[in-house]
């Protein structure tokens, strides 16, 4: 009975344990060059080799990597071998080979895609002009013992490719290439801002109280104190009380966690950035916001002005002078729209022109009328619950949720929020019933968050009250009441802007990649059953 690929793999790591080879070696390997290095080597001046040519300096080439792809052509053996940065061909012939170290020509049909090499030799170009090392010595360094994934196709299931992000990662180098991308990313945000003069600092990621966004938590025990646990939803409050104690710039980039569902942009766990700043507001949030985003796209991909996205080319050119309405914004900026223009542009119910709550309800449920009436499906007509009808705020709030983020393409500031939905930010310093806080919309997702933040004790514990009132109401994201974030603005907090960015969406923009599990690089995933 033929033996199965797993079966033949296992049996040659048995036949090079009994012929003296060690299929997973201890002693370390030190290359001397990348396959990029050797590229760029022989791309210099004087070092070109010409088809069927050897380097005749004969300078000796250490490299490392893995088997991608292997063939015999009549003698001479020719392996594609692969590191982080590209792949090189190896041209092994028994005239050339020497195996005084490593393993015998005769061996090398014990190899298998998917091994992983270290190899020793010439540069060369072969008849057809391919850059090639023309190997002399070859070392196993480990041998892999499963299927190795097709060489050009990679893996096709997107299950296995989450699931088994390694199999992803060793089989697709645009996979690879994308999680490098999310590495310079964070990379040069953290960069950005320790030039800016901001600490990053580290806060509890159990915390008796969560706090500083609407989620619902994850809840675990502590043994020793007896005491239930709750992983952080966001690191705010805690930078706060930094800022509180003597701190002028501080971040934190790292994991939150939501106890919420899954989807496109939704993982339970995900990566975010705080950032404060003493004696800023809104609208210094806003040029931080561009600036890191911005300086992320150039550390991404060369061309930062546009993006390619889903299909749709989205700027990121800062375009829009405001300057004559928010004398706060000069220069060229994105664009900025309060809440309320941009859900009468796009519905064309003025919420500035209602002054009584029912007359809103009337219009938007006349509205909603007009909609459903035009759905097909019953099971997505849409409808007010009693929390978006308890105030204007709360309405409005709930229409731009419902029909207007999706519309906001460009990069768009949505700024004017009503203070119900705010119980961390400033009341607006000239609109009542609003607070200073902005969303940052791209292709109908949102990827920032600020606020001038809130840092009257008082205000802030009434704030909590009424969201304690909400959670009674059976709102399970509200924010509980926490006496030790109180303590701490009583202590005195200066007048501080406030912004998180979601740094998976960014990826996501940057990557142009369509949902957040693929650039989380082990996502959460529901159990598979047997």
């Amino acid at each position: 009975m033929a033996l199965s690929e797993a079966q033949a793999r296992r049996q040659k790591i048995k036949q090079l344990r009994e012929q003296g080879i060690d299929p997973y070696p201890a002693a370390r390997y030190k290359r001397t060059h990348t396959t990029q290095k050797v590229k760029e080597l022989f791309s210099q001046p004087g070092k070109e080799l010409d088809k069927g040519q050897s380097d005749p300096s004969e300078t000796s080439l250490k490299l490392s990597g893995r088997i991608v792809s292997k063939r015999d052509s009549g003698g001479i053996i020719f392996v594609d071998l692969r590191d982080i940065k590209s792949n090189i061909q190896l041209k092994i012939e028994k005239q050339f080979f020497q195996s005084d170290r490593g393993i015998t020509f005769e061996q090398l049909e014990l190899l298998d895609t998917g091994d992983w090499l270290g190899v020793e030799g010439i540069g060369c170009r072969t008849l057809r002009g391919e850059l090639s090392i023309q190997v002399r010595e070859l070392v196993i360094l480990s041998k892999a013992s499963i299927p190795f994934s097709d060489a050009y196709y990679g893996v096709n299931d997107i299950e296995i490719c989450r699931r088994h992000r390694e199999m992803d990662l060793a089989g697709n180098q645009k996979s690879l290439g994308r999680f490098i991308v999310r590495s310079r990313i964070i990379q040069s945000i953290r960069f950005y801002l320790h030039e800016a003069e901001f600490y990053e600092i580290e806060t509890p990621m159990l915390q008796a109280i969560y706090g500083g966004a609407a989620a619902k938590p994850f809840i675990t025990h502590h043994n020793a104190l007896d005491m239930d646990l709750y992983l952080r939803i966001a690191p705010e409050l805690y930078l706060k009380r930094a800022i509180c104690g003597g701190f002028e710039r501080v971040f934190e980039l790292g994991r939150v966690f939501r106890n919420e569902g899954i989807d496109s942009t939704h993982n339970p766990e995900f990566t975010s950035l705080e950032v404060y700043q003493a004696y800023a507001d809104l609208f210094d949030m806003i040029d931080l916001t561009e600036n890191i985003i911005c300086y992320a796209a150039t550390a991404a991909r060369s061309d930062t002005k546009e993006i390619d996205f889903q299909g749709k080319s989205i700027s990121l050119e800062r375009k829009y002078d405001h300057s004559d309405k928010y004398p706060e914004l000069p220069g060229k900026h994105w664009q900025v729209k309060t809440m309320a223009e941009a859900v009468k542009d796009v519905t064309k119910l003025d919420f500035e022109s209602f002054s009584i709550l029912s007359e809103a309800v009337e219009a938007v449920e006349k509205y909603l009328e007009n909609i459903n009436a035009k759905l097909a499906d019953r099971q997505k007509k849409l409808s007010l619950s009693d929390l978006e009808k308890q105030s204007l705020g709360y309405l409005l709030y709930a229409v731009f949720d419902k029909f207007v983020e999706r519309t906001l393409i460009e990069p768009t500031f949505i700024i004017d929020f009503p203070v119900e939905v705010c119980p961390l930010a400033k009341q607006h310093r000239s609109k009542p019933g609003f607070a200073e806080r902005f969303e940052l919309f791209i292709n109908g997702t949102e990827y920032a968050n600020a606020f001038s933040e809130l840092n009257d004790p008082e205000v802030q514990r009434q704030r909590f009250e009424e969201q304690q009132i909400q959670r009674e109401a059976g709102d399970e994201e509200a924010h509980p009441l926490d006496e030790d974030y109180i303590e701490a603005l009583s202590l005195g907090m200066p007048n501080c802007g406030g912004l998180g960015i979601g740094i998976d969406r960014l990826v996501m923009l940057l990557t142009d990649t369509q949902s957040i599990r693929d650039v989380v690089m082990f996502p959460t995933m529901r159990p598979v059953k047997d």
